[in-house]
């Protein structure tokens, strides 16, 4: 009887210690399979978007500046850049846009990450003033420190096709094993944002009006490439803040053209556009540059698709209704 049920102790012991060392051996794959997916830093919310769109699970997908930042004055934390050495690769999209973006370039490839700049693979156009006078405001000081092209390469839908195709030829070039899956994933892709610029150009083919008063100059590739004119309140960055001349001669401009709008956007103060929009007796839509996303938006799941769609309604409100 004790010999009974001493084999049974010995092989209840025997069994569990067994499950235990399978369970870990399980583990240690999971952890294997999680250690195995590819790093990807992203400067900002639109290239993390489609870091995730094209790569999805085989991705470890981080975002640097984040979500609700203004992503023209942001500077990562000396935590952030450390981190950023720990990944495969970093995305950013240049032309200025991230003072900090090419000043780390040099530290990262020291650590063996590869540093990609999107902005080179499209086409750039440069930022126009819209007779504003800047070469002789502040205005003028702060293109000059981007440079003079637009940075806002991601309004246009063609452009983050390129973007994506940039992105998986290098997740292929270092995850050659999920060619296919990156492949398909860029496929689908590409047809949504040919989807979305065929019902931007469907829709703004019957525009009664071409011009839009922005609250700052963040669209200009979204207007070339549907045949639209912004007048922005404010340059480049959305913290510049016009003059009282400024304000005066955009007021008239609206008058002039007879505009009946003006866009504000979501992430940006909004007093300055609200008082033009009562001095030039105009109502407020709201049109998102999409830089970033605000936490009621991550909240309703909104993402860059659903977003863009919903700029061409105000566009379509303001120009064809």
């Amino acid at each position: 009887m004790r010999k009974g049920l001493l084999f049974t102790v010995i092989t209840v012991i025997f069994v569990m210690i067994t499950a235990i060392g399978c369970s870990k051996k399980q583990e240690e794959v999971g952890n294997e399979v999680t250690q195995d997916r590819l790093k990807v830093y992203t400067s900002f919310y639109p290239l993390y978007y489609v870091a995730n769109q094209i790569g999805g699970e085989q991705l470890e997908v981080e975002l640097v500046i984040p979500n609700g930042a203004e992503v023209h004055s942001y500077e990562p934390s000396p935590r952030k850049l450390a981190d950023l050495e720990e990944s495969d690769i970093f995305f950013y999209n240049g032309v200025g846009l991230e003072p900090w973006g090419d000043k780390i370039v040099k530290n990262l490839k020291a650590v063996g990450v590869k540093t990609v700049k999107v902005s080179e693979s499209v086409e750039l156009i440069k930022f126009e003033e819209h007779d504003h006078e800047a070469e002789h405001s502040h205005e003028a000081e702060h293109l000059h420190e981007h440079g003079d092209y637009d940075p806002h390469i991601w309004l246009n839908p063609l452009n983050m096709i390129e973007i994506a195709r940039v992105m998986k030829e290098e997740f292929i070039a270092l995850d050659s094993s999920h060619k296919e899956f990156y492949n398909n994933n860029f496929a689908d892709f590409a047809d949504e944002m040919e989807s979305l610029d065929r019902d931007y150009k469907d829709t703004l083919a019957n525009k009664k009006q071409s011009y839009i008063l922005v609250s700052h100059a963040s669209f200009g590739y979204l207007a070339a490439r549907y045949g639209l004119e912004q007048l922005a309140i404010a340059g480049i960055s959305p913290h510049q803040e016009p003059s009282s001349k400024d304000l005066a001669r955009l007021t008239d401009e609206a008058k002039e053209h007879g505009l009946k709008y003006i866009f504000m956007e979501t992430l940006a103060s909004p007093k300055t556009a609200q008082v033009l929009a009562q001095e030039a007796n105009l109502e407020v839509l709201t049109l998102n540059p999409i830089a970033g996303l605000t936490v009621q938006e991550q909240k309703q799941g909104e993402d860059y698709i659903s977003i863009m769609k919903k700029n061409l309604s105000s566009l379509r409100k303001a120009l064809v209704e």
